[in-house]
């Protein structure tokens, strides 16, 4: 076999020139033919190193060498095995020394990479060259491998790029070298030291202006940002952005129509900067408006699409002033209500609800009857006081006065989502549906995984009016002549879990709109403490042990004390609680809150002038529905309530800080209200607000 595979050398090759097989069987007109024979003194033969000169086109006959550890065939040359020895080689091949270290031991692990490099050029024909003398005495042949193997693999790895055919000789120490070789020797190794050198200086220029242009700033495309966690699918977004960006061209290019003098075309945006000013803006409301990203993007599109000029150009002049000149995007907007804080007072009565209309709200209009309170006692005691976990929805048992082994509450511990539920914007097509996760820790709400949080006992709230007047029944607003009158008054309670349900625990009073502290003290509440629900109220189980007793008659307000919040005080009781609030205000005095009605009943008042933000900004969805105080804030005024320094521990809210913005926010509504008076031709006459003409 190997006979006839060796008898094809004598015929040309087909394909001629474009023959671009790896080893080829037939002639080509580069091959050199010489002798491969092995005579007696073969072994003496090879304790010599002979090379020859670089130009030298090595043969295209392969010779398969008996290696104990051969390496394997390149993925390129896999299909072509090795040529098998001629027959007159093969009876020696078992005693013939004709062997190569193919493959370095495991035990070198600094030369890994470097024996990884050998391995591959060596398969690709590149290294340990066999070299042929031809001029040798008896037709010998000589097995020579380069010396400088180490050496050219160490540049192949400092320059990966380095093409095989610029190492087409290598560099062999003088010593190892036969005396009539010298001269081919010391030509060979400049050769090659010349040719990698070359190659070397050529990457590290290469190296050199690849990393001076990754260093300047890569132009971004009109693709929306990689952001931690998207709002919305990418083609939403995309979309967006370039509905915004196409907004933003428009109005730039008719400024540039009209930008004749120098400080117009400063105003001029270029393509790039349009692009970044549009992803910022996208990425600022995908990051500060999450949870309605849809929208505000929207509603953005929709402001610049019917934005003028004039307002573009206004809005390009405050972008291009410096830090020191322009109003920080983050400063609270001022109030402007155009009336002084005493015709504020006059004016806020017109925001009150009609109390006949509140009752459908929640308020309660009435004082529940004796008999009804009994009713609702006798349940509770025929249902073995069994109730429902307000955060898990678990049944379970409490226990008023402690059961004698000292628990409250039965079936252990309670495992809960702490935030609330929310929908997702639902993705493209017609049966997409949008998700209901947790605010907590956006886990959907249909996964059975169980809640993120747990406590030690459940809880429980009843919002049954008979069943809040059997712990304490409820009372109308007394008359109090010695209430001021150039006030109103903001109002805010807390609530935390006992056996007997949801308590108060702490009550704020403010003036309005001075916001002057009328009262702000904690309470101890009738039954046995379940949960403070400090995660919203604000009101730690430290705070309720070391605030000292109010009595009755003396000083309510706090102690002032060197920490960042003043030291409150506690009542004994939440009918203690209610008549200090009853001492600060009268049937006719405004009584402001947000969702006022869960803090009356709280308290347990029937008040009849009642201004609830809820009802003055109420959702586009309607009832139901509320918007939360925290993102009427926000929107309507830029300023950020209720904010967390470690949402991992959250410390609740602040009911002076909630009855303030609440206070804020009809302050707001005055403001607007009295715009609309004014355009149907309301006047202040005299310092009073009167109509004009004075027939209407």
């Amino acid at each position: 076999m190997a006979n006839s595979l060796a008898s094809l050398k004598s015929l040309p090759c087909p394909a001629g020139d474009k023959c671009t097989a790896f080893q080829c069987l037939f002639k080509h007109g580069n091959d050199i033919d010489l002798p491969v024979t092995l005579s007696k003194h073969s072994e003496e033969s090879l304790t010599q190193e002979i090379t020859t000169p670089s130009d030298q086109v090595l043969p295209r006959k392969r010779i398969k060498l008996n290696s104990t550890t051969p390496a394997p065939p390149h993925p390129q040359v896999a299909k072509q095995d090795v040529m098998s020895p001629p027959d007159h080689l093969s009876s020696k091949k078992a005693s013939s020394p004709l062997t190569m270290d193919r493959k370095r031991p495991v035990s070198e692990p600094a030369e890994a990479e470097d024996s990884r490099a050998e391995n591959h050029y060596r398969s690709r024909g590149h290294l340990g060259a066999i070299r042929l003398d031809a001029t040798q005495s008896e037709g010998s042949l000589s097995l020579a491998r380069s010396s400088s193997t180490s050496s050219v693999t160490s540049q192949i790895r400092k320059s990966p790029s380095l093409a095989p055919h610029t190492m087409k000789a290598s560099s062999v120490p003088t010593s190892k070298v036969p005396s009539h070789a010298g001269s081919t020797a010391s030509t060979t190794s400049t050769a090659s030291t010349v040719s990698i050198s070359r190659a070397s200086n050529t990457q590290a220029s290469k190296h050199t202006q690849s990393s001076t242009q990754s260093s300047a700033k890569k132009p971004e495309t009109l693709n929306p940002r990689l952001l931690k966690k998207s709002p919305a699918q990418h083609g939403t977004r995309l979309k967006l952005v370039g509905a915004l960006h196409e907004q933003y061209a428009r109005l730039n290019s008719e400024l540039k129509k009209g930008a004749k003098d120098k400080t117009s075309r400063q105003l001029l945006l270029s393509d790039q900067e349009l692009i970044i000013k549009t992803l910022d803006d996208e990425e600022e409301v995908a990051i500060k408006r999450f949870q309605i990203y849809a929208n505000a993007i929207r509603n953005k599109i929709m402001a610049y699409k019917r934005m003028t000029v004039a307002e573009w150009k206004e809005e390009r002049t405050s972008a291009t002033k410096t830090s020191d000149e322009q109003t920080a995007p983050d400063l609270p907007k001022p109030i402007d209500t155009g009336l002084t804080r005493a015709q504020e007072v006059d004016f806020v009565p017109r925001l009150v609800w009609p109390f006949d209309g509140l009752q459908k709200h929640g308020y309660v209009s009435k004082i529940p009857l004796a008999e009804d309170i009994e009713k609702a006692r006798a349940s509770v005691t025929a249902s073995g006081n069994v109730e429902v976990c307000d955060r898990c929805t678990r049944r379970f048992q409490v226990f008023p006065g402690r059961r004698d082994d000292g628990a409250l509450a039965s079936n252990g511990t309670c495992t809960y989502h702490p935030g609330k539920v929310y929908f997702t914007e639902r993705g493209p097509g017609k049966l997409s549906q949008a998700q209901k996760k947790y605010r907590c820790c956006h886990q959907n709400v249909d996964d059975d995984s169980g809640g993120c949080a747990t406590a030690s006992t459940h809880v429980f709230k009843t919002t049954d009016i008979n069943r809040l007047a059997s712990i304490l029944n409820f009372c109308e607003t007394p008359h109090n002549p010695t209430a001021p009158k150039d006030r109103a008054v903001c109002f805010d309670c807390e609530m935390g879990y006992t056996v007997y349900g949801l308590e108060l625990i702490r009550v704020t009073a403010l003036s309005w709109p001075n916001y002057e502290i009328l009262a702000d003290i904690l309470v101890q509440p009738y039954g046995e403490v379940l949960d403070l629900n400090t995660r919203y109220s604000g009101v730690t189980p430290e705070a309720m042990a070391s605030a000292e007793r109010w009595v009755p008659g003396e000083d309510h307000r706090p102690t002032p004390s060197s920490e960042a919040k003043p030291k409150l005080k506690i009542a004994s009781d939440p009918k203690a609680a209610r008549d200090l609030l009853f001492s600060l205000i009268s049937t006719d005095t405004p009584l402001i809150g947000h969702g006022l009605e869960n803090d009356l009943n709280a308290i347990r008042i029937i008040h009849p002038t009642c201004i609830d933000t809820i009802l003055l900004f109420p959702h586009k969805r309607g009832l139901p529905h509320r918007n939360s105080l925290k993102m009427l804030m926000e929107t309507l005024l830029n300023k950020k309530i209720q904010q967390e320094a470690d949402e991992s521990t959250p410390e609740g809210h602040d009911s002076a800080e909630d009855a303030k913005a609440a206070g804020e926010l009809v302050r707001l509504k005055v403001r607007d209200e009295w715009k609309n008076l004014q355009l149907k031709g309301w006047i202040i006459r005299d310092g009073e607000i009167s109509v004009t003409p004075p027939d209407k």
